[in-house]
């Protein structure tokens, strides 16, 4: 008997859409900034990985193998829960799911009924996993490619199979659950995107996200020109394939071959700061304990705004060092060096408001 995968209709220019931003920033508006909680979470509780990826953005880091103590874990799941942050991602600095009691914790911010995503290559997950993970807003897999030999060369890994199968392991009951697939795009699987994009969304994948090898440590992890002309060539040839609702190929196309907008201060009437980090939008706790405002530069401990083996979240957050990081950062923003952030996008989408271009159909998304 065929098992019928039940999902909602989910559409990934919305979860990619930067006007998410907007509901948020009006309601800071009418608060003080010094006392917002973040918006969203995103958890690096550990540094183990089942996989040893030749893309990994956090390989330098991964070498360590650190995670947080159990006892910082649960201290800031408290902290968390008691200041009111409506997202929380589960995320790496390595695999989520390999950190000792992650599902005791997920299973605590659930009941909390805060909106919990994860970001997994889904290996270590097991069937008494499965009930709770159904009442997560989204997963996102790490898919490598169709091909068994890339995807050994890629992950280092023998599981080539599993990366396909968690779609049809969780959407076989009624779920609100969105399960979406992720692929960076690497010097081993570039020439595959298409069959990649096809063998996903025939495995029940909602959507898959096309990210290009970001070189956060500066390893050379990222693509070439030759090769990005290459994805660029196979977008092309099958702009007839590509449902924007279920894949992000044309924003990589638009952006040529870039994840995140590099370029942004001719796009802004004023960049005197960052509005996303004004209001409070993300914070990301690294495995270090080191808890920092901005994706591209965690484990820069100049950015760290608090370590969470010394002190608590709750007492971390809003605290005079949080205050002098972004002065540091907004002048970073000011002067153009930001890249590869997600706020980039939204502090666009806050300028244009400001400018009172209209906006209909905002979605209401806490994951930002």
């Amino acid at each position: 008997m065929v098992k019928t995968i039940k999902s909602k209709k989910s559409d990934l220019r919305e979860l990619l859409n930067s006007a998410k931003i907007l509901p948020h920033y009006i309601g800071s508006q009418e608060k003080d900034s010094n006392i917002l909680p973040p918006i969203a979470v995103e958890y690096h509780w550990c540094a183990t990985c089942n996989y040893n990826c030749i893309h990994c953005s956090y390989s330098q880091r991964r070498k360590n193998n650190k995670c947080l103590t159990q006892e910082v874990v649960a201290k800031s799941v408290d902290d968390l829960i008691g200041l009111g942050v409506k997202a929380i991602y589960l995320s790496g600095g390595g695999e989520p799911s390999t950190f000792k009691n992650w599902d005791c914790y997920a299973q605590k911010l659930v009941d909390a009924d805060i909106e919990m995503a994860l970001i997994t290559n889904s290996i270590p997950l097991k069937e008494n996993h499965y009930e709770m993970l159904r009442k997560f807003n989204y997963i996102a897999v790490s898919i490598y490619s169709t091909e068994e030999s890339q995807y050994k060369t890629i992950t280092g890994s023998n599981c080539f199979e599993q990366q396909f199968a968690l779609p049809m392991l969780l959407k076989n009951q009624n779920t609100e659950l969105t399960v979406g697939a992720r692929c960076v795009i690497n010097s081993i699987n570039y020439q595959n995107i298409f069959n990649i994009y096809t063998k996903a969304i025939d495995s029940g994948f909602d959507y898959v996200i096309f990210i290009p090898a970001v070189d956060y440590e500066k390893n050379r992890i990222d693509l070439t020109e030759e090769q990005k002309q290459c994805v660029l060539e196979q977008i092309e040839k099958g702009l007839d394939k590509i449902d924007p609702a279920n894949t992000n190929l044309l924003n990589i196309k638009a952006n040529k071959i870039s994840h995140y907008q590099k370029t942004y201060t001719d796009k802004l009437s004023n960049c005197d700061s960052c509005n996303s980090i004004k209001m409070r939008s993300n914070a990301f706790i690294n495995y270090d304990g080191n808890v920092y405002l901005c994706q591209p530069l965690i484990g820069n401990e100049e950015y760290s705004i608090g370590n969470l083996n010394t002190d608590s979240f709750k007492n971390i957050w809003n605290s005079p060092r949080h205050l002098e990081v972004i002065a540091n950062l907004n002048q970073r923003f000011a002067e153009g060096n930001c890249e590869n952030c997600r706020a980039i996008g939204y502090n666009i989408k806050i300028d244009e408001f400001l400018n009172k271009k209209e906006f209909s159909d905002i979605p209401k998304d806490n994951f930002l």
